[in-house]
């Protein structure tokens, strides 16, 4: 069933026969619009989106009922029901909010893709020329295409010889930017190309101010305001450095003329990165200019620019042969086969999101451990020469998605790195960035299809609908199902490296159990996973596995694990029961600060009170228990006796010996006890009541805690 289908009889049921619109909001300052196929034609009023009013809200008039639903970056779904609604239950609004989230992730996807094609194609178009010129006015019109909600943009050369930024090229801009010339550090433009950071501004009054905070000067200032033609007409721009390597040779900077969109650090990163190609194609047509500049003045060096040409032609022949790979879909390790190709040393590249080498050589061996090149590359963060003990030389290059670390291509070398092999590595590495980031998003998207398919199985009390769902999923009806649920205990405050981490540990977790995992999925620290067993006892191998895998997260990444494994019942409709089981284990495990995998029968007698309010078992103890509990030595001396005489199942022979009395003691110090708490200990009722006070005391960290 599609969302449109499964949206329509979900409003059926829960709100009656009434028509329905979905509309879709993309942040502040856009217009909503209505989603084709999800309700007809768009007519009437639009939606009034507010999305600083939290996460969901619902809006109603006499013929109308909006449920407005809000997500990251202020992106939202209005769910129009032509129908006065007088009441929405919490529990609809959050099934539809997570229900809904699928339109705004697939629209994520389709932007990243079509950003993706955008920047493939601009990268191809720029890098087409070697004629100055023509690049520089290539890329300039292609920056626009890279943030399409741009109107107009310049872009700014570094002349040594003025030691000023000079404007080059400009689209929609009129000749009065050409004497916008600004010094290292002055305005906007002069401090991006100092200290090499983008900067980014929402409306022309931040504009002013940015200018000026970097002393502007004034004929500058006027350059830049009357070049727009119309002085004020600017809502927004971004500023980023263009660089080759670490060295800065100009800046380039786009403006928005009325407020399309409100520019954010996702358009700042897309433009960096066509920044960072355009410096590519800038110095591949600098070299080109330079190499027909000294083709006419020194003859005798023909040779040697020939050969200088040639590799500019290499050059552009990674560059094209890499993208175009890319563009064909197959896979990270199809790129890395093509970088193999072109390079005549041995290549091999760990993928950061599933912890994994692979060499297209046949004789490949990783060389690292992944602990010891996740270390390497987090101290060094950029691309550096190592030495291992056994002498092999190697030259790391490592990638990262902003601040995450996300791969590295590793080199073995025999002998010195050759310019064209340098530039196939670091052609590849943007290529495979963009691959990796892919597939991360795309295992996102994977993980909330399942949390929502587990959810929704949460949901169904009907065994018809319920059986009828698990059909729709393969699962057995009538098998013996369990659920688990583990806990990353010390989760790492970087929320992308926990859900990287997250991710990998489910992956390894379903390779482990195989085909008994029918459903997995990560949500924040913790992962769920409905398994399919063959009979009650393999439940016990699942805890041995799992046990294993928990050490083993704690020996390879320091991950502390703590698992719950609910009782196996037979039958489909008791997922609701396994999935309470297993999390009152982990709430279980956390009072008592564990790190273990148990079954829900692991609890024992502790299961009668794990609903029950800490402050009424303490308050039974003291009750039973008092005034042995009191802060006294005497008593204290009692409290033990008593301790260990329900610990040897009341031997007074055993019990003794435990605490090294006499037996005459012992007797004397039970009778004191019976005086003392009013009771008689031959008494059944006085002595279910003590072992009982007893246990609790003694078993319940987090009882004891607050009983102390």
């Amino acid at each position: 069933m599609n969302l449109e289908k499964y949206i329509g009889h979900f409003i059926v049921e829960e709100f009656g026969d009434a028509e329905h619109q979905i509309w879709k909001f993309r942040g502040s300052g856009e217009r909503a619009e209505i989603l084709e196929g999800y309700g007809g034609q768009e007519n009437g009023r639009l939606p009034q989106c507010k999305p600083d009013s939290g996460r969901y809200y619902v809006e109603r008039d006499d013929a109308i009922t909006e449920l407005h639903f809000y997500y990251l970056n202020q992106k939202g779904i209005v769910l129009r029901i032509f129908k006065h609604i007088n009441v929405v239950d919490e529990w609809v609004m959050e099934h539809l909010y997570h229900s809904l989230h699928s339109i705004i992730l697939e629209d994520d996807l389709k932007m990243k893709t079509s950003e993706q094609q955008v920047m493939i194609e601009s990268m191809h178009s720029i890098s087409s020329s070697l004629e100055l010129d023509q690049v520089l006015k290539t890329i300039i019109r292609h920056a626009l295409n890279v943030i399409p909600t741009s109107d107009a943009g310049f872009l700014m050369l570094y002349d040594s010889y003025k030691q000023k930024l000079i404007p080059k090229v400009q689209v929609g801009f009129n000749e009065r930017i050409y004497q916008f010339e600004t010094q290292v550090g002055e305005s906007i433009t002069g401090k991006v190309f100092e200290d090499g950071s983008s900067r980014v501004y929402n409306s022309f009054d931040e504009l002013i101010v940015g200018m000026r905070a970097h002393n502007i000067l004034p004929e500058n200032y006027d350059s830049i305001l009357q070049s727009t033609g119309t002085p004020g007409m600017v809502d927004g721009a971004i500023c980023v450095p263009v660089s080759i390597d670490e060295k800065r040779i100009g800046v380039m900077i786009i403006h928005q003329g009325r407020m399309k969109k409100r520019l954010d650090q996702e358009d700042v990163t897309l433009l960096e990165a066509f920044a960072r190609q355009a410096a590519i194609a800038i110095e591949n047509a600098q070299y080109h200019t330079e190499t027909e500049e000294r083709l006419q003045q020194i003859t005798d060096l023909s040779g040697q620019l020939k050969e200088k040409n040639n590799q500019l032609q290499k050059r552009q022949e990674v560059h094209h042969t890499l993208t175009m790979l890319s563009i064909q879909h197959k896979g990270i390790n199809v790129v890395v086969n093509g970088m193999q190709n072109m390079i005549d040393l041995e290549l091999i590249f760990f993928n950061g999101l599933e912890n994994d080498f692979y060499s297209p050589g046949k004789n490949g061996n990783a060389c690292f451990s992944v602990f010891e090149i996740k270390a390497l590359c987090l101290e060094r963060r950029r691309d550096f020469y190592t030495v291992t003990d056994k002498g092999d030389n190697y030259y790391l290059y490592p990638i990262f998605n902003g601040q995450i670390f996300i791969g590295c291509l590793i080199i073995l070398l025999d002998r010195p790195m050759t310019e064209i092999e340098r530039i196939t590595i670091e052609q590849g590495s943007t290529v495979l960035a963009l691959e990796l980031v892919n597939w991360q998003t795309a295992t996102k998207i994977y993980h909330r299809r399942v949390y929502e398919q587990f959810r929704k199985l949460l949901t169904y009390d009907d065994n018809e609908q319920l059986a009828e769902y698990g059909k729709e999923l393969n699962l057995d009806l009538k098998g013996y199902w369990t659920v688990v649920v583990l806990e990353i205990v010390n989760a790492q405050n970087n929320l992308q490296y926990l859900e990287i981490h997250i991710h990998q540990l489910a992956s390894r977790l379903s390779k482990k159990l195989g085909e008994s995992v029918k459903l997995v999925y990560g949500f924040y620290n913790k992962i769920i996973l409905l398994l399919s067993l063959s009979s009650t006892e393999e439940v016990y191998d699942i805890k041995d596995e799992l046990n294993e895998i928990g050490v083993q997260e704690q020996t390879r990444e320091s991950t502390l694990v703590r698992g719950g494994i609910s009782s196996v019942y037979k039958g489909l409709e008791y997922i609701n029961k396994c999935y309470d089981e297993a999390n009152k284990i982990i709430s279980y495990l956390a009072g008592r600060d564990s790190l273990e995998v148990i079954l829900y029968e692991d609890i024992g007698l502790n299961r009668l009170f794990l609903n029950q309010p800490a402050e009424d078992i303490n308050h039974f103890i003291q009750e039973a228990l008092s005034p042995l509990t009191v802060e006294n030595s005497r008593y204290k001396e009692l409290e033990k006796t008593l301790d260990a005489y329900m610990e040897t199942n009341r031997s007074p022979g055993k019990t003794a010996k435990l605490v090294h009395i006499h037996i005459n003691t012992l007797y004397q110090r039970l009778h004191t006890i019976e005086e003392l708490l009013d009771i008689d200990l031959n008494d059944s009722q006085d002595m279910l009541k003590i072992q009982l006070a007893c246990h609790l005391k003694n078993s319940q960290p987090a009882v004891e805690d607050a009983y102390e």
